[in-house]
């Protein structure tokens, strides 16, 4: 079964649609014969004479068969065969009909058509030809019944049917040649074609391969947290890069590569450097890697048995089957100097494709890029850090200035920074937020240093206008931090710590949660200082008072979160009793003076002195001397204002030498005082004494008053000085603003 399956297929494929047709039309000859006999009434001899033919056709012609069944390549010396058969049958049978009207003759038609379209225009004119003489023989014995011009029309369309028939089977030919050559040409084009696709595909799919690692490495550049790790990772991730079979970073310090990276893992395979670039004496001076970073290009070298490869192995018979080594310079952009190179070997026979180079360079690019990027970024966290302890030089710097001028004021931002952590710590603030508040707490005052002295250093009760004027410090120290990065946060802390919870504040009016929380906690600790140290025109409160001050304003002024924490950590904080806004350096002293001294004499005047009498739990004086001069007003009428004013400059001029660790004080024009920490024994004849005074016609008035810390005191001016001491000290109207601008 499979011998005939086997052989039906071969003849399948040495047949066409040509052979098939050949092939079916002697079938359908045979079958016509057939029929012709079983239905045309026929006589005896016809009959006989057909029967013959039929089965001398169907035996010759299944010979046929058999041939080219069983011998497909005879196909054409059968079809050669059978028409010298065919001819002989076909001329046997006209030749039997002694009638010249019978029709078979129709087969020299026949005949001719079909070897015409086979073989085409000549072969056809010869079976014409030879088909006109066997046609011509048979009917011999006829001529002379037949009219020639029959018989020339017979002849005649055997040649009228060849041409046609041999033109059109001609140009089918030329048709299917051309169309046989186009399938040819398609099918190596498609081939070509599938091949280059195939090709493609395999480069697509390398490529790809490529492009992972890249992508992988490029995120690296974003991750990595320095230059060692991110060199380590990315030569790792090239190792794991199917066709790469070594890669190594070096990077250049100083014309020499001082830093190695490579994708071994395990082991060293270079030796250790440095590598010298541009010695031509050492080996390395002719690797693809050297040459890179002096060319300051891309080097691509095929492997080549005869040229060793001068990378400083440690054992260079370990690199082997490499194909291509490619190495690229990093740069920190396209046209900068080398930083140093990245070197892969490839173990891939075709080497590196063209998109593969512009991708490495690309990463190259990329790689560089970082690494000068960690190293500016190094080199910007040094200037950072720099800039840094600048800056806190400078902010401190004016902090000092501000000391220098105000001593109260620099341990007053001392002690409100401590407040301030006390508080944020008991709230549960964070490490970070609880520095940022205590340094901006140092800093919080530093807008004074834009506040007139006439103002900060006035040791009195500020006028409105003077309150105007101070409130302009949280907005001055804003301006000067907001400018500077670093201190941005705190410049909005130190913003915000004068507002009010209930948004009475300055300077933006802000009210409740509108508040920075830090803010919020220094507004509390700012107003408790204020509260617990002495001010020239008010005694300090103790700090039980204070607490009790802050719980009253607690949702008005002050936060109610805050002032909880403020109760609970301030209770027992120490104070010193000491502080107060009294001067104490000579620089201070003479500041005071601007402010407490008599434009005539250069005493202090009568504020000084009420001011003293209001802190003698901090100054210590006892005793006091109020002097009053007799007589002065009929002295100037006399002698004119002019000689009185030299007299008070006498005067006063010898009370200060007479008395100098006292303090010495002008009021009201005629009336002088003397105050000391221990008891005189004075009246007036000590006074009287005094050489200014002799032959003036001027005496001295003199009443004593013991001084006590537990007292408070009012001057009264009739028609001279009076001081007058009270039981109990003078109530003091709570003005927390005030206290702590």
């Amino acid at each position: 079964m499979v011998f005939w399956r086997t052989q039906l297929k071969k003849v399948l494929e040495a047949t066409n649609e040509v052979d098939l047709t050949f092939l079916l039309l002697r079938v359908f000859s045979l079958a016509g014969g057939i029929a012709w006999l079983l239905i045309v009434p026929l006589s005896p001899r016809e009959e006989a004479i057909l029967t013959k033919a039929l089965i001398s056709f169907s035996i010759y012609s299944t010979l046929c068969y058999l041939v080219i069944f069983f011998k497909p390549s005879l196909l054409r010396k059968v079809y050669l065969t059978s028409l010298f058969l065919d001819m002989i049958f076909l001329s046997s049978l006209v030749r039997a009909e002694t009638n010249f009207e019978n029709s078979f003759f129709l087969g020299y038609y026949l005949l001719i058509c079909l070897h015409t379209v086979y073989f085409g225009l000549g072969f056809g004119l010869l079976v014409a030809i030879f088909s006109a003489l066997c046609y011509g023989i048979s009917i011999f014995p006829m001529l002379s019944q037949i009219e020639w011009t029959d018989f020339a029309l017979r002849i005649g369309f055997f040649f009228f049917i060849t041409v046609p028939v041999g033109l059109l089977t001609e140009k089918v030919k030329r048709d299917k040649a051309k169309v046989e050559h186009f399938n040819r040409t398609l099918e190596t084009m498609v081939a070509q074609r599938t091949d280059r696709i195939g090709h493609l595909l395999d480069q697509e799919r390398y490529l790809r391969e490529i492009l992972d690692t890249v992508a992988h490495i490029n995120k690296l550049l974003i991750t990595s947290p320095n230059v060692a790790s991110l060199l380590e990772s990315a030569c790792n991730r090239f190792g794991q890069h199917g066709h790469y079979g070594f890669s190594w970073i070096g990077l250049l310090e100083k014309d020499e590569i001082q830093t190695v990276q490579t994708s071994e893992i395990v082991g060293k395979p270079l030796v250790d450097p440095p590598y010298k670039v541009n010695d031509d004496e050492d080996p390395f001076y002719q690797s693809p890697t050297a040459q890179c970073i002096r060319d300051n290009l891309t080097v691509i070298r095929e492997h080549d048995p005869k040229r060793p490869d001068t990378t400083p192995w440690r054992n260079p018979e370990e690199m082997t089957g490499f194909q291509y080594v490619i190495s690229l310079p990093l740069r920190a952009h396209q046209s900068a100097q080398p930083l140093g190179a990245l070197t892969i070997y490839t173990w891939r026979r075709e080497g590196f494709e063209p998109e593969e180079k512009d991708m490495l360079n690309e990463l190259a690019g990329d790689i560089g890029f970082a690494i000068d990027s960690f190293r500016q970024r190094g080199s910007v966290l040094t200037l950072t850090a720099e800039r840094t302890a600048n800056y806190e030089e400078t902010i401190f710097s004016f902090v000092d200035m501000i000391e220098q001028r105000d001593t109260y004021t620099a341990g007053h931002t001392q002690r409100v920074a401590q407040y301030c952590q006390l508080i944020a710590r008991e709230m549960g603030l964070e490490f970070d937020q609880i520095k940022k508040l205590y340094k901006a707490a140092i800093l919080h005052d530093i807008g004074k240093i834009a506040t007139p002295d006439s103002v900060l250093l006035k040791p009195g009760r500020l006028t409105s206008l003077d309150y105007d004027l101070i409130k302009l410090h949280a907005f001055a120290g804003y301006e000067m931090l907001s400018q500077i990065e670093m201190y941005h946060e705190l410049a909005v802390i130190i913003h915000h710590h004068h507002e009010r919870h209930d948004g009475k504040g300055y300077p933006n009016g802000l009210q409740g949660e509108e508040i920075p929380l830090l803010s919020r906690i220094m507004v509390v600790g700012d107003a408790f200082d204020a509260m617990t140290t002495n001010r020239i025109y008010k005694a300090r409160k103790e700090i039980p008072e204070a607490l009790a001050e802050l719980k009253a304003f607690s949702g008005s002024q002050f936060h109610p979160e805050v002032v909880k924490a403020a109760i609970k950590v301030l209770a027992d904080v120490k104070i010193s009793t000491n502080i107060s806004q009294l001067p104490i350096s000579n620089l201070e002293k003479k500041r005071f003076s601007y402010f407490f001294n008599d434009k005539l004499t250069g005493l202090y005047n009568e504020d000084y002195l009420k001011i003293i009498l209001n802190n003698l739990d901090l100054n210590h004086y006892t005793c006091l001397h109020m002097l009053h001069l007799l007589d002065m007003p009929e002295y100037n009428k006399q002698h004119g204002w002019a000689k009185g004013n030299v007299l008070f400059k006498k005067c006063a001029a010898e009370l200060q030498a007479s008395f100098p660790d006292a303090l010495v004080f002008r009021a009201y024009g005629n009336d002088f005082a003397i105050m000391t920490k221990e008891h005189l024994d004075l009246d007036s004849t000590a006074f009287n004494a005094f050489e200014c005074l002799s032959a003036t016609g001027i005496k001295v008035e003199v009443h004593h008053l013991d001084l006590s810390a537990g007292m408070s005191y009012t001057i009264d001016k009739l028609e001279k000085m009076e001081i007058l001491a009270r039981d109990h000290r003078q109530p003091i109207i709570n003005d927390i603003d005030l206290e702590s601008v």
